[in-house]
């Protein structure tokens, strides 16, 4: 009897040994996947602020084009779109990923960027403190059209960035971009620029 309960005892403690193994290497494969991560999301970061930088160097540069060179930083190679797709209907496809991109009254980001230029107001403490640049703003044209999830991306000053945030976030309705034929939510990255005249 006192065998049985021996090898019932070094039965359990083999069991409670391997368990132990396994949930370390777990452990260590799920800080390895949270190290790639936050790799994968540095990189991305350095990769706008670099679009960034060239955007605001860029002299001549349209609004569409602003719009694409900071989309195109936030792609990571060899992304899977149809995977991300299926696995978060509310995914927000880059700009300049997106098959069919969305349409603003017909137009594309270079008639938004005429809409909010028309519709933006300098405000008056900036104007008098010669404050002026190149607000970058991130947001999504919703698979309804909304404009929504309007932030900040690289600000100038608090007043500059929260005229472009509120005329921006006031956009009329946009056609939504599509993928594979599909309505989609689109994130656009947008420079609003406030020169002093």
């Amino acid at each position: 009897m006192r065998k049985v309960y021996l090898l019932m005892a070094v039965a359990a403690i083999v069991v409670v040994g391997c368990k132990n193994i396994g949930s370390k290497k777990a452990a260590q494969e799920a800080a390895a996947a949270e190290a790639a991560a936050e790799e994968a999301a540095a990189a991305q970061a350095e990769r706008i602020n670099h679009a960034i930088e060239e955007v605001e160097a860029a002299e001549n540069m349209t609004a569409l084009e602003a719009v694409e060179a900071l989309s195109r930083a936030q792609l990571v190679e060899g992304e899977a779109l149809s995977d991300e797709l299926a696995g978060n209907p509310d995914f927000a496809v880059p700009f300049a990923a997106v098959e069919e991109k969305p349409s603003f009254n017909g137009g594309d980001a270079n008639d938004f960027s005429k809409w909010v230029a028309e519709n933006i107001v300098y405000p008056q403490d900036a104007q008098d403190r010669q404050v002026g640049g190149r607000v970058i703003l991130q947001f999504t044209v919703s698979k309804e059209g909304d404009v929504k999830d309007v932030s900040v991306l690289k600000g100038v000053d608090p007043v500059l960035d929260a005229e472009a945030v509120r005329v921006v976030s006031a956009s009329p309705k946009w056609a939504p971009g599509n993928q594979n034929s599909i309505p989609v939510n689109v994130k656009y990255t947008f420079p609003v620029v406030f020169k002093l005249n």
